[in-house]
């Protein structure tokens, strides 16, 4: 995957965040759109992580890989909750938009960094 692809994959992202903060601003409320985006970005990382994990010969788990896959599970089943229902519970409101939040900023900073410094190919 060249520079182009996956540049072009990470705008995609950010539009639809985007979208989803213009919705959620337009109706006043925070929308379904945030946890059904939060649950599509966690599948994805939680894919990614385990094709690339496979390829390294010796893995030792650290403690912020570790971090972030209870965070990524704790912001999956939130999101599940906001599905299935429980979208006006306080807490489930406020792990979502973190998790939002979260992404929205990583993916931010991953497009920064990915555009200050030239790669010839991501893997």
């Amino acid at each position: 995957m060249n520079d182009t692809y996956f540049i072009a994959i990470v705008i995609t992202i950010l539009i639809c965040h985007l979208v989803a903060i213009i919705v959620a601003y337009k109706k006043g409320k925070s929308t379904l759109i945030i946890p059904y985006l939060n649950m599509v970005m966690v599948i994805d990382i939680f894919v990614f992580w385990a094709i690339t994990s496979p390829n390294v010969k010796e893995h030792n788990f650290e403690f912020t890989e570790l971090a972030v896959i209870g965070l990524e599970a704790c912001i999956l089943i939130f999101a599940f909750y906001a599905i299935f229902g429980f979208y006006n519970k306080t807490p489930v409101k406020v792990i979502n938009s973190i998790g939002f939040g979260l992404h929205l900023l990583v993916t931010i900073g991953l497009l920064y960094y990915r555009l200050a410094f030239k790669f010839d190919r991501l893997f």
